[in-house]
């Protein structure tokens, strides 16, 4: 007998919903974007035990009739394609006909919708097979009730995670859709307690604006600044906001294609690059960024989840990049001044012209007395001054020979290194035996001093300071539930968060080596991170401690331009190479750039 066989349609569907149902906030995501495409201008959302046990969706759109309610259910039943060239130039949210089957698949669910009030129809539908499909008797629109995510698939169910964290990626994912449509209300509640209501805003800037501040508080919103306008190019836009430098503590950063949440590592990657070269640092402050690009020229369906997209234009890559650049030219307080027409004549001569010459003390027109004759009075500017034969500076030199360094590797391996000297106070030179070696002072000392802060925090628990007054952390819904998961691994460390209204927490106590600034701006950073949980207490505190150690060695480290003896260079850079990584800074800098022999003879056209 053959070996090779059909698999059946229900088991089919449960092997489908493993691409396209992860976890509760799969379910919100997929339901929200479908009533967005409905047309709906409110969408509520109710959730239980953080949607393991239930998450309801119920909106206003344009609703379904009796056929279409039953149909919706079937793999690959769709209203939004129906042919490659459709599939070409997606503009809705959702097209492949894949959510609600898989849904079904393995929950129970129950559908009540209506094209006209009062006119509707209700489905019920457990893992797959329809129980109940009857009249129904509602408003005009649609509700989907999910309840036992996985019931019938007990592998996959053990692998959620506890309520509160499932809860906050559920509000993650309608938090993304409603920074997208300031237009349409949200409306998120769990086991009956509100946890957002964002009221609609008009779709334009100041719209977007208002909606930032309704999630992230109105003092953050403030801080952004609206990205310009490009030169019209057909359908195309790029339009958003970017934070100034004090956005960086909490990272905030949302990419929209026509409308969809995406991650897009080629649209980060020339954000990162922007600020670096605009800002010439690596703190990246928050970034709204709405694109609107002409359907044709962008490929949705890339990722099961459709969180990924390609651009079929590169070029538009270039264009993002120009205007995030002239945005944080904007954000920080910058604008290009008006360009000066060239002058006739120069202002002043040349600094190079007149050396090398001996001019006899005559040369220059000698100053007369008003109403004298003889030559001209010089201009006012010009004061004749003793003239001295000019020479070029004398060339002063290092000692070429100094013993060579004593550094040695992790292990122990002696390096040939020669100690050249420090350059202005800030890099360090070494002559290695294939090239040239230019060593930051400042980050070095600060990578030397985070290892031995980092295991002599590890050691003992640090002293705590308590606030005299308290910082209020207005903070997005899933940012708060964030950061009251971690309060117990917090606390071990002198941190004091206590919950205030709505979404504002208070830091009462931070330990007692870090700065309250330090201390909010750690907080802020665990609260954008979306991952789940921390990882555990172990890995929050290593994240902890070595924020700790990192904030502690900046400031303690050697500041740019202090001069160091030959004694301290050599042993600074034989602890360096003794480190377990002497190569980056704890913020990921670079410590050594190299010039090797080759790039320095390619310079000076020697090959």
């Amino acid at each position: 007998m053959s070996r090779i066989h059909l698999l059946p349609d229900h088991l089919v569907s449960q092997i489908a919903a493993g691409e396209v149902v992860e976890r509760p906030a799969s379910v919100v995501k997929e339901l929200v974007e479908n009533s967005l495409d409905a047309g709906a201008q409110l969408v509520e959302i109710q959730l239980d035990a953080g949607g393991k046990a239930r998450i309801e969706v119920a909106d206003d759109g344009v609703g379904m009739g009796r056929d279409d309610a039953l149909s919706a259910f079937d793999r690959h039943a769709t209203s939004k394609i129906a042919s490659f060239e459709d599939l070409e130039r997606v503009a809705t949210l959702g097209f492949r006909g894949e959510a609600l089957a898989t849904i079904a698949a393995v929950s129970r669910v129950e559908l009540t919708t209506a094209e006209q009030p009062g006119e509707g129809q209700r489905v019920a539908i457990e893992g797959g097979r329809v129980r109940v499909a009857e009249p129904f008797a509602r408003p005009r629109g649609t509700t989907i009730e999910i309840r036992s995510l996985f019931f019938n698939v007990p592998a996959r169910r053990k692998f959620l995670k506890a309520p509160q964290t499932e809860l906050r990626r559920c509000l993650e994912v309608v938090q993304g859709y409603a920074l997208a449509r300031p237009d349409v209300r949200f409306q998120v509640s769990h086991e009956g307690r509100e946890l957002l209501d964002a009221l609609p805003a008009p779709g334009t800037a100041a719209g977007s604006r208002e909606r930032i501040g309704q999630i992230f508080g109105a003092a953050f919103a403030a801080q952004l600044v609206e990205i310009p306008e490009s030169e019209a190019r057909g359908e195309e836009a790029i339009r958003g906001f970017v934070g100034t430098p004090e956005t960086a503590r909490g990272r905030r950063y949302f990419v929209y294609v026509n409308g969809r949440l995406v991650r897009d590592r080629a649209v980060m990657a020339n954000f990162y690059r922007a600020v670096r070269d605009e800002w010439k640092a690596e703190d990246f402050p928050a970034l709204f960024l709405f694109l609107e690009v002409p359907p044709e020229e962008v490929d949705v369906n890339v990722h099961p989840q459709k969180s990924e997209v390609r651009f079929r234009d590169p070029s538009l890559l270039d264009r993002i990049y120009d205007a995030l650049r002239r945005a944080l030219e904007r954000a920080r307080g910058e604008e290009a001044a008006p360009l000066r027409p060239p002058a006739a004549e120069p202002y002043v001569q040349f600094a190079w012209q007149g050396l090398g010459e001996n001019r006899p003390p005559g040369a220059l027109d000698s100053r007369a007395e008003p109403g004298s004759t003889g030559a001209a009075s010089p201009p006012p500017a010009l004061v004749e001054l003793p003239v001295t034969p000019t020479r070029l500076a004398t060339p002063s030199y290092a000692p070429i020979e100094r013993p060579i360094v004593p550094l040695s590797g992790r292990r122990g391996e002696a390096r040939p290194f020669r100690l050249l000297g420090q350059y202005k106070g800030t890099l360090i030179l070494l002559e290695g035996p294939d090239g040239l070696y230019l060593i930051d002072q400042h980050v070095a000392h600060e990578r030397i001093l985070y290892e031995r802060l980092r295991r002599s925090l590890a050691a003992e628990r640090a002293p705590v300071q308590h606030l005299l007054t308290p910082i209020l952390l207005d903070l997005a819904p899933a940012e708060r539930l964030r950061l009251l998961e971690l309060i117990p691994g917090l606390e071990e460390h002198g941190f004091g968060v206590t919950g205030l209204s709505g979404n504002t927490l208070a830091l009462t106590s931070v330990p007692g080596v870090l700065s309250a600034d330090a201390a909010e701006a750690l907080l802020r950073g665990l609260a954008a991170d979306s991952g789940d949980g921390a990882g555990g207490p172990a890995d929050l505190s290593r994240r902890i401690l070595e924020s700790l150690a990192a904030s502690m060695a900046c400031k303690a480290a050697i500041k740019m331009h202090h001069p160091l003896s030959a004694p301290e260079m050599e042993a600074l850079m034989a602890e360096l190479f003794a480190a377990e990584q002497p190569y980056a800074c704890p913020h990921g800098r670079p410590i050594v750039l190299q010039m090797t022999d080759s790039d320095l003879e390619r310079r000076f056209w020697r090959r």
